[in-house]
């Protein structure tokens, strides 16, 4: 397997469905976090489609929560619908502020360890 088969566009990955294990869709990707110094991807902001579509709220979900499916060109999760929609969600102002910190809230609930 060869490194570009390994990689995937930014374009490619925001508005990608997250799917829990058995292929239902949980919600859609719209933002990628990476940690600065590192570029290692820490979370991805989830947003659950609402009666129009687009909630305003999103959850910051831990990336190694998440693993790529190449059959449904998706991503899956393990973690449950329910543990999800009562994680912590924020909207797009708090999750651009970075002294709001949401990404430690989303470490604590999820028991995520900081790399």
């Amino acid at each position: 397997m060869s490194l570009d088969s390994l990689m995937i566009r930014s374009a490619n990955l925001l508005g990608a469905p997250l799917k829990d294990a058995s292929g239902k869709k949980l919600g859609t990707i719209r933002e990628i976090y990476f940690e600065r110094d590192t570029g290692q991807a820490r979370f991805v902001a989830l947003e659950f489609g609402g009666l129009f579509g687009a909630s305003g709220k999103f959850h910051p979900i831990p990336w190694r929560a998440l693993r790529y499916d190449e059959a449904s060109d998706s991503y899956l999760t393990d973690l449950g619908k329910d543990l999800l929609k009562n994680s912590p969600g924020y909207d797009r102002d708090q999750m651009n502020d970075t002294a709001y910190g949401w990404s430690e809230q989303a470490e604590r609930y999820f028991r995520v360890d900081p790399v």
